[in-house]
């Protein structure tokens, strides 16, 4: 694969960025699940096996559709290791959202990391986090003044959270045309995950030189969810929990002046809150030229924007949009489109469907989809609709936070 392409969420889909979770997903305290997995807290545990079951399960799935799935952690070591000088800054960077503050506990991680063996054992460091009692702080504590009043680290108290929620890799960052958006989450924690993409986006021999949007330095916040790519020239964003309308204002300047990518519109529609659909992806999904999957409380009371740069080339003009969601996806695609209900009209179905994430699927090709193979009667009214459908089942690795599209990042689709 060389470089990355995104014009649309449809197209034949023949690259994603994938992660199998790991050993970082069982490295918390004891009995405190809730320090390391905060959006899930109230499951108490993480089944890995099942997770990896489900993992390998999609990736299995979109192998044999001919998609290439590329491991994170992969590309991170080999950027790592093309351009060693550029460990630096990676360290510089994973610091500066590690959570740990003061030149003390900044000097113990880096010494940490400087002592690595081998760039696989540094890249185990990154994403399993840190111990106190992996770093110098806790050696010789017996001889401390804190050791003597009785209050030295703990050794098994993490210094720095591991990167739990990695395997959501849609979120953190967005391909645009030929370009990327690295975005600022709204959790600090997930900010080291941008950490990783930066360096591979940055430094790889393959994908280094990507043309970046980078917002992760913004003051305001915006996830991967919330992009929605309609075509070469508009993408629609969601402002949500997660995506503030001052970030969707700092991403319109930096898509629509920068001659590196193509994006001449934004569309900004307010997104429900409930607590657990959180972006837009996961109420709206493209699934054919002139088909979307629409989850129909996002219909209420619309509340969308244009957003365009002036004639001048300076500044934005932000206009209210007085039109219904589906004409609105209609005149973006310049087509007449239909509408599939989540939960195919059954108010029961839809009102358990819902929750579950039905409307936030993968597209493999047009008409082609990768669901959540629990939710029966939005896959029903799909297949009626006459699309082609493969199921799968991934329950523990989402909990009810995301759907298929939300497990990979597409690199690269065909264009319509």
């Amino acid at each position: 694969m060389q470089g990355i392409h995104i014009t649309n969420e449809i197209g034949h889909l023949k690259a994603v960025l994938v992660h199998r979770p790991g050993a970082e997903t069982q490295n918390y305290p004891d009995a405190d699940f809730s320090q390391v997995f905060s959006l899930r807290k109230w499951s108490g545990r993480f089944d890995l096996d099942k997770a990896m079951y489900e993992h390998d399960s999609m990736v299995q799935l979109l192998e044999k559709h001919g998609v290439e799935t590329i491991e994170i952690r992969d590309l991170l070591e080999d950027s790592l290791e093309t351009e060693p000088q550029s460990l630096k800054y990676f360290i510089d960077d994973y610091l500066r959202c590690s959570g740990a503050t003061g030149r003390e506990f900044l000097e113990a991680i880096t010494q940490l990391f400087e002592n690595a063996k081998n760039t696989q054992e540094l890249v185990n460091i990154v994403l399993n986090g840190i111990r106190f009692g992996d770093t110098e702080l806790c050696s010789n504590q017996s001889e401390t003044l804190r050791a003597l009043v009785h209050e030295q680290f703990d050794p098994a108290s993490l210094l720095v959270n591991p990167l739990n929620t990695l395997f959501f890799t849609r979120d953190p960052a967005v391909v645009v045309g030929d370009g990327i958006i690295l975005n600022h989450m709204y959790w600090p924690e997930r900010d080291r995950e941008v950490a990783l993409y930066r360096q591979i986006f940055t430094h790889h021999k393959i994908m280094g030189e990507t043309p970046i949007c980078d917002l992760n330095r913004s003051s305001y916040h915006i996830e991967g969810g919330d992009i929605i790519v309609i075509s070469a020239k508009t993408i629609l964003v969601g402002i949500s929990d997660r995506t503030e309308p001052a970030a969707v204002e700092s991403l319109a300047k930096e898509l629509l002046t920068s001659n590196k990518f193509q994006t001449t519109e934004l569309i900004a529609i307010r997104v429900p809150s409930d607590g657990l659909r959180i972006h837009l992806d996961t109420f709206i999904s493209r699934i054919d030229h002139d088909a979307f999957l629409i989850d129909r409380e996002i219909c209420n009371a619309v509340d969308a924007y244009s957003i365009q740069l002036k004639r001048s080339g300076r500044g934005l003009t932000i206009t209210p949009i007085d039109r219904t969601i589906p004409e609105i996806l209609s005149a973006a695609c310049c087509e007449p489109i239909k509408v599939i209900d989540c939960g195919g009209g059954n108010q029961t179905a839809y009102e358990r469907e819902r929750r579950n994430n039905a409307t936030s699927i993968l597209a493999l090709s047009p008409g082609k989809l990768c669901v959540y193979e629990e939710n029966v009667w939005t896959n029903e009214a799909l297949e009626k609709a006459g699309m082609e459908l493969f199921p799968l089942s991934i329950d523990e690795l989402t909990k009810g936070y995301g759907g298929t599209n939300c497990l990979c990042l597409p690199l690269w689709r065909e264009d319509l």
